[in-house]
């Protein structure tokens, strides 16, 4: 699975970049791993860090190296029902869930560990340990025009959106915890109804974000 119960992405919210770890003693990352320094085009993170320790990489690459090295293994998840995968499932099979799940996603930022102790199981359930780093909320797609509005007004009102027609952004950048931390000091001094509206754009982000703090690109306006 690529999340729990507490580590919720809904789906209005488009992730951007994802960083995920990979370990060099795990056979099937060791292959991903070296299929990614041979046909990937990486952008490391410093030239003062050690080479294969840590660096992005475009999703279209990662994507054509599943579906060029993987292919046998993408078959194989495909085509076994869901109850018994959690005895197959491998790195591989996380990492093209993710593409599949996440239309707008663009980069992975890898970090290649050393460690020969790690557990992909949580709760007696496999999972993959990642973190959302960039995330985009396009809201003018999902959300009514009297609920768009009002979100411009409140995000107005606790600095973040301007809507002067000689200084006018249709969209803001800020992290999660800044963004969810306004919110919450703004509802200390509103009435209830209004308190309903930022519960509602709490609640659009999900756990997931609240818990990575990614920065957030949130388009108000088309």
């Amino acid at each position: 699975m690529i999340n729990n119960e507490e580590d919720e992405i809904t789906n209005v919210v488009d992730p951007l970049i994802l960083e995920i770890y990979l370990y060099k003693s795990n056979y099937k990352d060791r292959l991903l791993i070296s299929a990614l320094k041979e046909k990937a085009y990486m952008i490391r993170m410093s030239e003062m860090i050690e080479e294969d320790d840590s660096f992005f990489v475009r999703v279209d690459d990662v994507n054509y190296i599943l579906r060029e090295n993987f292919k046998k293994d993408i078959k194989q998840f495909d085509s076994t029902p869901e109850k018994s995968l959690s005895n197959l499932v491998t790195s591989i099979y996380f990492i093209d869930s993710m593409i599949k799940s996440f239309s707008m996603l663009k980069y992975f930022k890898v970090n290649v560990s050393k460690s020969e102790v790690y557990t992909r199981k949580s709760k007696d359930m496999i999972a993959f340990e990642f973190k959302v780093i960039h995330s985009r909320l396009h809201m003018p797609s999902f959300c009514t025009d009297e609920f768009l509005e009002k979100c411009q007004d409140i995000f107005r009102k606790i600095g973040f959106y301007k809507k002067d027609r000689f200084d006018k952004t249709p969209y803001f950048e800020t992290t999660a915890v800044e963004f969810i931390d306004k919110l919450i000091q703004y509802t200390h001094n509103i009435d209830e109804e209004e308190a309903v509206y930022v519960d509602n754009i709490l609640s659009i982000l999900g756990s997931k974000i609240e818990k990575d703090n990614p920065v957030l690109l949130i388009i108000v306006e088309d």
